[in-house]
């Protein structure tokens, strides 16, 4: 998988670096009252950058989460084989009372 992984990373490295040669240009860029002449592939990485981070943010948060009930999950389990099984006896069904008898109803339409 990580095999893959590199390969993968390294056939989008190289679009990239190919889209960065051919369009190696000058592209004005407004930062507030400001104009900064920034190379488009700069532009476009910061770009790039910007949308993935809040998506890596949450997947780390959420990895972190899963990672925390995992291990309460182990500690409880763990507990509960440590101690054995529960000797506690279980109670006996309380009988019907003589009004609760079921009764028998005709299906519709009879």
């Amino acid at each position: 998988m990580k095999a893959l992984r590199l390969v993968l990373f390294g056939v989008v490295l190289g679009i990239f670096g190919l889209f960065s040669y051919f369009n190696w240009t000058v592209v004005p860029v407004a930062l507030g009252s400001t104009i900064v002449d920034i190379r488009l592939p700069l532009v476009l990485l910061a770009a790039f950058v910007l949308g993935w981070l809040p998506t890596l943010l949450m997947h780390w948060a959420a990895r972190s989460s899963w990672r925390r009930r995992l291990a309460k999950a182990d500690r409880l389990l763990e507990d509960a084989l440590s101690t054995g099984p529960r000797t506690t006896p279980v109670p006996a069904p309380m009988p019907l009372p003589s009004q609760a008898q079921p009764t028998v109803v005709p299906p519709a339409g009879a």
